[in-house]
């Protein structure tokens, strides 16, 4: 099945409004911020944010794990780093940031919108910050969530503009997609938007798990095996992933709360990976092999039985890039997708009787 993601559905009911208000500035490439006329673009502003709903007020404090900031007005300029999760939110917005990182070619994501953005920076979200570009960007807004961890980071980022931050220092992996989907609403004005989003991507969610009722009950384990440090729990109790399988409506696994403190599972642990499915992520052929071959791994029920998928991390085809949604990258707009291809790629030859 092929569910349109939330981003698509609104721009259909919207039409003529949706597509002006996401018409896009000149791209600059993959390095550039400066359109030519020594402004930086902001003579266009107006154009990369939907207009105000006017329910958010402003100042506005902006509070934070590592401090406050105050936006003393709607911001028109937004850098964006860290996760993809963070320029979903905006996407799914139709608000185009002028500063973004250079991110993977997800498959939920419209390359007409990516052209849009001013400077797509070079660097990634596993290199140094990029202080002087984002600077260079000129931004009135820098949204970082669930991103920044050292405090000097927040210190410098916020010497150029208000930082948006979670309010508590909390693990990535186990954040509801929706919050920041909502905060990021609340803060540019768009609180009414934001909860549409939320809507339109909860029933296209809903969509794949009633196209598959054989998973209602049903428990899932999802595990990644790297091949420099073995394999990692990914569906732990309360965490991301285990949110993800639950809206095709997988039970939570009894197991799952063993894993919240030490995620990696040894030999000796490899039998609490069974459920009624599991999946295994994998990265290198050579990694896939030893695993498959180990007698401990054969002799897991769910493995035995034919109720075991192995999906190829590198392979875009195979559904790779759904393994990163489950770990980081849940959103409005990658959440949809994600299920679809859980349930049509993965599971497509995993039968439960």
């Amino acid at each position: 099945m092929t569910v349109p993601t939330p981003r698509a559905r609104r721009r259909a009911l919207t039409g003529v409004l949706a597509a002006a208000l996401a018409l896009p500035l000149a791209a600059c490439g993959a390095e550039g911020g400066d359109d030519g006329d020594g402004d930086g673009g902001s003579g266009s502003s107006a154009a990369l944010l939907p207009a105000a709903e006017g329910t958010t007020s402003y100042p506005l404090t902006l509070e934070t794990w590592a401090g406050d900031t105050v936006l003393e007005e709607r911001p028109e300029r937004v850098a964006v780093i860290g996760f993809s999760s963070n320029l979903d939110a905006l996407e799914a917005l139709d608000v185009t940031p002028v500063y973004a990182l250079s991110d993977e070619d997800w498959e939920w994501r419209d390359d007409d919108y990516l052209a849009g953005i001013e400077t797509v920076d070079t660097a990634t979200r596993s290199d140094p910050i990029n202080v002087e570009g984002i600077a260079a960007s000129e931004p009135d807004l820098i949204i970082a969530l669930n991103f920044l961890w050292e405090e000097a980071d927040f210190e410098r980022l916020s010497a150029i503009a208000p930082v948006l931050e979670n309010p508590e220092l909390v693990d990535g992996t186990q954040i509801d997609w929706r919050e920041p989907q909502r905060r990021i609403g609340e803060v540019l004005d768009l609180a009414a938007a934001a909860d549409t989003v939320v809507e339109e991507a909860e029933a296209a969610i809903a969509a794949v798990a009633d196209a598959h009722p054989e998973y209602a009950g049903r428990t899932l384990t999802m595990a990644t095996d790297y091949p420099e440090t073995g394999m990692d729990y990914y569906t732990v109790a309360g965490g991301t992933a285990e949110q993800v399988v639950a809206n095709l409506g997988f039970a939570p696994h009894p197991a799952a709360d063993e894993f919240t403190e030490e995620t990696h599972v040894s030999d000796e642990l490899l039998g609490r990976l069974d459920g009624d499915v599991l999946v295994v992520g994998y990265f290198d052929d050579a990694t896939r092999e030893a695993r498959e071959s180990s007698p401990l791994f054969q002799a897991i029920p769910a493995v035995a039985e034919g109720r075991y998928a192995a999906v190829d991390g590198e392979d875009p085809a195979a559904g790779g890039n759904a393994i990163w949604v489950m770990r980081r990258g849940a959103s409005a707009l990658s959440l949809p997708w994600a299920l679809e291809t859980i349930a049509d790629v993965w599971l497509a030859d995993v039968e439960l009787d």
